[in-house]
């Protein structure tokens, strides 16, 4: 190795270190080298292209139909039964199970057989929250939040369609409903990756966030690149964490998860400079969707983003 090489392989290190966060101008001025050199060995590594390797590993299975992935929704029950003695708020009571069937023709009949009840919605609900007012036991919060949309039948269809959806998304993608809440990959690598990252004494799941970024930001193969690899790697836990939800007490993100995206939205995409305006606007059009804009780093994601 000669006296040359040495000195080659820690400028371009701290050529790499700087351009993550910098422009090329800047880190040239920065390191008092020409521009050209920033750019050449900027282009080299890669670093201001996408992450191929990050963006093979953070995606889902591909879809794969079949007929064990096929819903198969329960038997409605064939009459009202009365449980309130209010004839209105019995025939709700067995339209809403009707419609959590997830049977599409089934719903729709419930939807034509609830136009018949005259009474209005909310009067619906006050009847239906005394009702259980009085079966509680003068259960407040009981009454109240049980009652909340007990008549909204459009709403509760659209619900229960929406989650029909998922689970068959998810089922056609993982298999079985054991592998969609089995731990996953991704799932795997954030927990290796903070295995020596110790916890809150506070809070076992919460981390200190700088040890967090020091972590994550080793594993070199899954750093971003660009902001456009952010908000891929975003999309793919979002998109776990709605397919999960298809089903009831489908739980949260694990505290590792929450972590990782915590330095993917938070430190990556307030240091990572955008390539261009439109990488920028989608930024924002991410953290608007999400109400990103009342967080700790927004003010430095915002700074980043306008340069």
């Amino acid at each position: 190795m000669t006296a040359r090489e040495p000195m080659h392989t820690h400028l371009r290190a701290q050529v790499l270190a700087l351009r993550r966060t910098q422009s090329a101008r800047a880190v040239a001025q920065a390191l008092n080298i020409p521009l050209g050199t920033v750019k050449a060995i900027s282009s080299r590594a890669g670093i201001t292209r996408d992450n191929t390797a990050l963006r093979a590993f953070f995606r889902l299975p591909e879809i794969v139909a079949s007929a064990c992935t096929a819903l198969q929704p329960p038997v409605a029950p064939p009459q009202p039964v009365a449980v309130t003695g209010d004839k209105d708020l019995d025939a709700v009571l067995w339209l809403r199970q009707v419609v959590q069937t997830g049977d599409t023709a089934l719903i729709a009949k419930a939807m034509q057989a609830a136009e018949r009840i005259k009474t209005p919605a909310k009067e619906l609900e006050k009847r239906y929250g005394d009702f259980l007012m009085r079966e509680s036991g003068g259960n407040t919060m009981r009454a109240v939040f049980g009652s909340i949309g007990f008549a909204n039948l459009k709403g509760l269809a659209e619900s229960t369609l929406d989650k029909q959806a998922r689970k068959r998304e998810a089922l056609a993608r993982f298999g079985s409903e054991q592998a969609v809440f089995a731990t996953l990959a991704q799932e795997q690598f954030c927990m290796d990756a903070l295995a020596l990252v110790p916890t809150s004494a506070m809070s076992w799941h919460d981390y200190d966030q700088e040890q967090v970024n020091a972590a994550f930001a080793q594993q070199l193969d899954l750093v971003p690149h660009t902001l456009a690899d952010c908000l891929y790697e975003l999309d793919f836990w979002d998109a776990v964490y709605r397919l999960r939800n298809g089903w009831d007490n489908a739980g949260d993100d694990l505290p590792e998860v929450n972590a990782r995206r915590r330095y993917i939205d938070g430190h990556c995409m307030a240091s990572i400079r955008p390539k261009t305006r439109d990488e920028a606007k989608a930024v924002l059009r991410y953290m608007a969707a999400n109400e990103m804009f009342d967080r700790n780093e927004t003010d430095a994601v915002l700074e980043n983003l306008v340069g």
